[in-house]
């Protein structure tokens, strides 16, 4: 896990070109304290030059950034690291190839060690036991269906220079960073958005078009566009090659190629079955994410997601007689029933045995540790659960891990929101299956003590809406939303949350929270043998008896009754009114800052979007 910095000129790059670089390299010093390196290539000729004042490696050549003549090199690739495998100096990055390539690389191949062992048949060497290195031998021996080999996280940008063109991927679900900014002259790719910023021939103007989504529906990463005109995402499951001979503006938005299709099959019908797939799978998922040279914990909510990897993990590590000390980290909100899940987290820990380190994001408030939270965003968020998460990964710091399992991809995958259960549901009621709808209406309202009337009038006013759209009566001007609505299966519900409505703020969210303490976080549930597996699932097997994520709840038969089939659900869940109340004045004060894009409308009906918008905007210089 680390941060990159990359930038491509048709000509050659000059002092203040690269003086720009080098602070957007060290913009993120908090995605790599450990170490940090460069190398100048001209992809002409493929000469180099390596410049890594701080490299653990030691190099002795040019310690001096501004020693070297400029104006023949018109690639350079930067890198910070967090060391997490192989934490020597054979880990250092940039790192070259056999063949000359040149690699930087953020994210983790947890499957690299099956991976380096095909490599070896094949005749491969390596000399170091990175997972770095088994992407630029797996890349040289199999170009980009390399990517299909792995099972992990990643951003990798790669100097081919057998041929001569820069190989640029993301990984299959966009856990990892990558973003561009292209001009006629060339392109910045960079981990974070801020990095841009330090561009002084590119300065960030506001996609007010964009901004208005966030507020009016809170919409933020649902394509590759961003908060920024001209500042993209580089889509995820896609990659590309760039000619430097060829670039033109626009040549990486209009040329990503896809490399991976999410697999859909109806093979897992017989719910035994499936139950014994989904333990395997997440047991192997958990076991290659403990592979690392470093001490790790895991996130802790009491909920079925979290502790079904803890328990999990227990396994793993009880048959790899491995030493058996589990971390876990949760957040606390003592004296605020709605919020807190202490009650919940004591169970679990005491049932493992798990040693739990408590945040109390009460407590960590304060507008500083509020703006530093929103500065590392790059882009506005929708709520204070996302704190809550910060103050976690504080914790982790404190405690000297430099990794956090968490549960990210279960509730998109295996139908774990309450509007997965409503759209079921009105899938059902357009099916004409009354007997099964009647029937799950009426267990569910049992679990959760809200009245029957209370779900049909929901589903009812979810298919009005539909049909005023479909008649273009419905006052609503607003196409993802229209497309939302007109959703009418919980199995395309379910893969339009996890690429677009709501997993992608997740993930981003959740890597610059990581990231801002230098902690890794890694998802078992966002395996992609996982998320096939219960996209392969029929519907009765994740809403059933009233009960989501029925499969899950089923496998994991060593939990306690009381977290298998707890029925309230939190995430995480912060006293957000509480917060806005006791500090309303300060909020308030961010205020000013939207008046610059909008005068004095604000058109958001949620008070804390435009707080947060103000507040974003105050961090960013705005």
């Amino acid at each position: 896990m680390c941060g990159i910095s990359v930038i491509f000129s048709k000509n050659p790059i000059l002092h203040d070109h690269f003086t720009d670089f080098i602070s957007s390299l060290r913009k993120i010093n908090h995605r790599g304290p450990d170490d940090e390196g460069v190398v100048l290539i001209d992809t002409r000729t493929n000469e180099f030059h390596i410049l890594n004042p701080n490299a653990i490696q030691g190099l002795k050549e040019d310690v001096d950034p501004h020693s070297f003549v400029f104006g023949k090199y018109n690639l350079a690739l930067g890198h910070k690291r967090l060391s997490i495998i192989d934490l020597s100096s054979q880990g250092h990055q940039p790192m070259q190839g056999k063949d000359g390539s040149w690699i930087v690389f953020n994210g983790e191949i947890y499957n690299y060690i099956e991976v380096r062992e095909e490599l070896k048949k094949l005749g491969c060497v390596f000399n170091t036991e990175s997972d770095t290195e088994v992407i630029l031998e797996a890349y040289r021996i199999w170009g980009k269906n390399c990517l299909l080999k792995f099972n992990g996280m990643w951003s990798i940008c790669i100097w081919d220079a057998s041929n001569k063109n820069l190989f640029i991927s993301n990984d299959r679900f966009g856990v990892k960073p990558l973003y561009y900014l292209e001009t006629e002259h060339g392109f910045s790719l960079v981990s974070e958005i801020k990095q841009i910023s330090c561009f002084r021939n590119n300065p960030l103007t506001l996609n007010t078009s964009k901004i208005k989504d966030f507020l009016d529906f809170g919409y933020s990463d649902v394509d590759e566009t961003t908060m920024y005109n001209g500042v993209y995402r580089f889509k995820k499951s896609y990659a590309i090659n760039v000619d430097p001979l060829k670039y033109e503006k626009n040549s990486i938005r209009n040329n990503q190629e896809r490399y991976y299709t999410l697999k859909r099959s109806n093979l897992y019908t017989d719910e035994k079955s499936a139950i014994n797939e989904f333990r395997e799978i997440l047991h192997d998922s958990v076991k290659i994410r403990m592979r690392c040279d470093v001490d790790f914990g895991f996130a802790l909510s009491g909920g079925i997601d979290s502790s079904a990897i803890l328990y999990t993990a227990r396994n793993v590590l009880n048959l790899e007689n491995m030493p058996n000390i589990l971390h876990g980290f949760s957040a606390v909100f003592p004296g605020y029933d709605s919020a807190d899940e202490s009650e919940f987290v004591k169970i679990v820990s005491e049932d493992l045995p798990c040693k739990t380190i408590y945040s109390h994001p009460m407590d960590d408030f304060n507008f500083d540790a509020f703006e530093k939270h929103i500065y590392h965003q790059d882009e506005p968020i929708t709520g204070t659960t996302f704190f809550a998460q910060w103050s976690i990964y504080q914790k982790v710091k404190e405690s000297g891990l430099k990794i956090l399992f968490n549960g990210q991809g279960a509730d998109e995958v295996f139908a774990g929101y309450h509007h997965h259960f409503y759209r079921y549901c009105r899938q059902l009621l357009c099916a004409g299956k009354l007997h099964y709808y009647f029937s799950i209406v009426n267990q569910y309202a049992e679990l959760k003590k809200i009245s029957r009337k209370y779900i049909h009038q929901t589903v009812i006013n979810e298919l009005k809406l539909k049909v005023k759209m479909n008649m273009g009566i419905s006052k609503i001007d607003n196409s993802l939303f229209k497309y939302w609505n007109k959703i009418d299966t919980l199995d395309e519900m379910l893969v339009r949350d996890f690429d677009t409505f709501q997993l992608p703020t997740f993930l981003r969210v959740d890597d610059r929270n990581s990231m801002a303490f230098g902690i890794e976080s890694r998802h078992p549930f966002m395996d992609y043998r996982l998320v096939e597996f219960g996209y392969s699932l029929p519907n009765s097997l994740l809403i059933k008896d009233g009960w989501q994520k029925h499969i899950i709840r089923k496998s994991m038969m060593e939990m306690p009754e009381s977290i298998r089939y707890r029925k309230d659900k939190k995430g995480f869940t912060t006293p957000q009114h509480i917060w806005l109340e006791r500090y309303k004045s300060e909020f308030e004060s961010y205020l000013d800052y939207n008046s610059k894009i909008f005068g004095n409308k604000t058109p958001s009906s949620s008070p804390y979007k435009n707080y947060v918008l103000g507040a974003w905007l105050k961090v960013n210089g705005f």
